[in-house]
């Protein structure tokens, strides 16, 4: 039998090291927070133009629908006045920019309009407003007979 002499404790491989893992795991922890926070604020931002975007569109379609809808007025028979459209209301307002054209040889009197439009919802906030020119007229004479007119036989 032999007997084991007590000499030095063997030392550990890892000796120094015991904290390091810790250590290690708090900067990963650390960095992630940081990254998965500038990634958030990027998300907020990216979320917070679409809709800007959304917004530009929706009032960009408002107002070529009310334009579409002004193709069919004529401001120097109507210079005021609504037209509902479901959702929204358009009202415009009109003042001649020139005076009125009366050639002897026309059938029309014509003038050229500025035009306040405004496009209210149903509760009557503003979605849009905008100037618009346009062309006003108003038959003044009559064709006279035509070639195909023989009158009566």
């Amino acid at each position: 039998m032999t007997a084991e002499r007590p000499g030095p404790s063997p030392r550990r491989a890892n000796s120094g090291q015991e904290g390091f893992a810790l250590l290690e795991g708090l900067v990963a922890i650390a960095l992630l927070a940081g990254t998965l926070v500038a990634i958030f604020a990027l998300v907020g931002n990216i979320l917070d133009a679409a809709s800007r975007v959304g917004r530009s569109n929706a009032s960009a379609q408002i107002t070529m629908n009310a334009i579409e809808a002004m193709a069919a007025v004529n401001p120097m028979m109507q210079g005021s006045g609504k037209i509902d459209l479901g959702p929204y209301a358009v009202t415009w307002t009109s003042a001649a920019m020139t005076p009125i054209i009366d050639r002897a040889g026309s059938l029309y009197q014509i003038c050229l309009y500025n035009m306040e439009v405004r496009v209210e919802d149903q509760p009557g906030s503003v979605l849009a407003n905008f100037m618009l020119r346009q062309i006003g007229y108003r038959r003044v004479r009559d064709p006279g007979p035509t070639l195909g007119d023989q009158g009566p036989r």
